[in-house]
């Protein structure tokens, strides 16, 4: 698993998962930058450090090495999407180290571009993760999965269409209730004591903001 001679990580480098779960500390906001095809091109020091790979590694590898199996690939399809739409959007992720551990972060994908609206990068901030949130999603994560390993992504994708539909929602909506429901400092960062409520009629512009301070994006 060494990177070695200029050799970069990719999928195929990723550990066999062990069920021990890394804890990541509260106030703590990993970050790593990619360029418009995936590849690592900056991390911060906690990003390193909890994943476990050298900085050398990391740079110049595929960001597909930290991706654990227990994460459906539907979710990354919608997360692609958005960002390819210039869209930023959050994610709940597992997310998988180099000794096969593992560790929950919620992520806002953010895509930064030129005057001329061309891609320049994809930066991901990331704050650990409360355990109300990750029991909100594993049930859903499971289900994509065992679908997927069936039938595919496509008929993940129809299951999770009919999820959304079901429930009068999008991917957009439920994640920002389960973070923000579930979110400590929600009432402190303006959402209010009913913060359910309050996103239903808040901007887009307003409510960026405010995900902005709680990842701690500049």
């Amino acid at each position: 698993m060494e990177n070695t001679r200029g050799k970069k990580l990719t999928k195929k480098d990723r550990p066999i998962p062990i069920d021990e779960e890394i804890i990541i500390p509260d106030e703590e906001v990993l970050i790593s930058v990619t360029d418009p095809k995936g590849f690592i091109i900056e991390t911060n020091d906690i990003f390193t450090k909890i994943s476990g790979y050298s900085e050398d590694e990391l740079i110049g590898s595929s960001h597909n090495i930290i991706r654990h199996p227990d994460m459906p690939k539907i979710m990354f399809k919608i997360v692609w999407d958005h960002i390819m739409d210039k869209e930023n959007v959050m994610a709940v992720v597992k997310n998988l180290a180099k000794d096969g551990k593992y560790y929950w972060v919620v992520t806002d994908f953010v895509t930064r571009v030129d005057a001329d609206r061309n891609i320049i990068n994809y930066t991901a901030y990331r704050r650990p993760v409360h355990d109300k949130v990750k029991q909100a999603v594993i049930p859903l994560y499971k289900a994509l999965c065992a679908i997927e390993d069936v039938a595919g992504i496509d008929a993940s994708e129809r299951f999770l269409n009919n999820y959304f539909e079901d429930r009068d929602t999008n991917y957009d909506d439920m994640i920002e209730e389960i973070i923000v429901k579930n979110c400590d400092k929600a009432a402190v960062l303006g959402f209010g004591d009913n913060p359910e409520t309050a996103m239903k009629t808040m901007s887009k512009e307003k409510k960026q903001s405010l995900f902005n301070k709680l990842f701690g994006i500049k």
